[in-house]
């Protein structure tokens, strides 16, 4: 795939910390070995097939997604912090490294070079990022498409949250129907279709009628603009809102009880989990907010909404190190609690 690097072995060995008497994730994890820069459909596919990996883990270096919606990005992506991570935490009973498959990521040096360039308060040069992003989707479409009709499931991390819209997608089209969503996040993500960005990922894949169901948990009212409410009124039997407000604020509505009854309803067909870590208390992002869930709380939500063979892929994103107080590894350990939950949360799910 253009864009695309692979990730191997060797790489991962530079990575790994090794400990006598212990052993690592890393040491464990399938790799697709590829030599080749550029598999193609039909290689990639069989490699994906062969491999007895459940999980096929991938990355998205871009910030372009945020930038086309007038967002502050980021300075560092977060697939290597994570991957620092993820690669030296334990191997053991309660996760087992040979049931996945670090793939590698996207990267867009020769987009990101040109995006530097472009103002967003300008007209015609706004329009160019958003047709960036059109080419973005692209990519992210043909491999979830190409992971699910492997029989896998898709773990994503990084990029903005116009990537939603090709995770999406990709489940739909090798699905043959159209799926549902969850979407934890401080924002809907829900704007007109103006043209693609980060803001606007899960409006295009409803009109698009690739969403069956989309559930909205734990946005801030401040930022629910009355084109979305109108959406959701219009669409109610489809868009369900559960605001940060009525769930923490008010407490109108129970954590556990609502993600329950979520669950009970999302997993009738293949459903996405999508994090925007915006939703949790502090933590550097695109949009950071001194207010928002724990980051317990956001593991407790993984781990119940992902308990069903339904759940297809999780994806986790818009994380911005360089906008936190905190060490810039603390989002590799983020990301990392909240994959393996979701793989956790699965294990004994028939």
């Amino acid at each position: 795939m253009e864009n695309f690097d692979y990730f191997n072995k060797n790489q991962a060995n530079e990575i790994l910390s090794i400990r006598a008497g212990e052993r690592k994730l890393g040491e464990k994890l399938q790799y697709i070995n590829s030599k080749e820069t550029n598999l193609s459909l039909s290689e990639l596919f069989k490699a994906l097939k062969e491999i007895p990996a459940k999980y096929i883990i991938f990355g998205v270096n871009e910030f372009i997604g945020v930038q086309a919606n007038l967002g502050t990005s980021g300075e560092k992506h977060t697939w290597q912090l994570f991957l620092k991570n993820f690669l030296n935490i334990q191997h053991n009973k309660f996760l087992k490294g040979s049931n996945m498959t670090v793939l590698g990521s996207f990267n867009y040096q020769k987009y990101e070079a040109e995006a530097l360039l472009l103002n967003p308060s300008n007209k015609s040069d706004l329009q160019r990022l958003r047709e960036i992003v059109n080419e973005i989707d692209k990519d992210i479409v043909y491999l979830n498409t190409l992971i699910y009709q492997a029989g896998k499931k898709a773990i994503i991390i990084g990029g903005g949250h116009n990537n939603a819209y090709g995770n999406i997608k990709g489940l739909a089209l090798a699905m043959g129907k159209n799926v549902n969503v969850v979407n934890f996040d401080a924002h809907t993500d829900f704007r007109s279709m103006e043209g693609r960005h980060s803001g606007n990922g899960f409006s295009y894949a409803f009109q698009e009628g690739f969403v069956d169901n989309y559930y909205i948990f734990g946005a801030h009212e401040n930022y629910l603009s009355k084109y979305m409410l109108k959406q959701f009124k219009e669409h109610r039997q489809k868009i369900h809102l559960n605001t940060f407000e009525e769930l923490k604020v008010r407490f109108e509505k129970d954590f556990i009880s609502t993600v329950n009854a979520i669950s009970k309803c999302i997993k009738a067909k293949p459903y996405g989990v999508e994090i925007d870590v915006d939703a949790i208390e502090n933590i550097g992002s695109s949009a950071m907010s001194p207010s928002g869930f724990s980051v317990t709380e956001a593991r407790q939500f993984v781990n119940l909404i992902s308990a069903s063979s339904n759940a297809s892929y999780i994806h986790v994103c818009e994380g911005a190190a360089s906008r936190s107080p905190l060490p810039e590894n603390m989002i590799g350990k983020l990301v990392t609690y909240l994959v393996t939950d979701f793989i956790k949360a699965q294990q004994f799910v028939k």
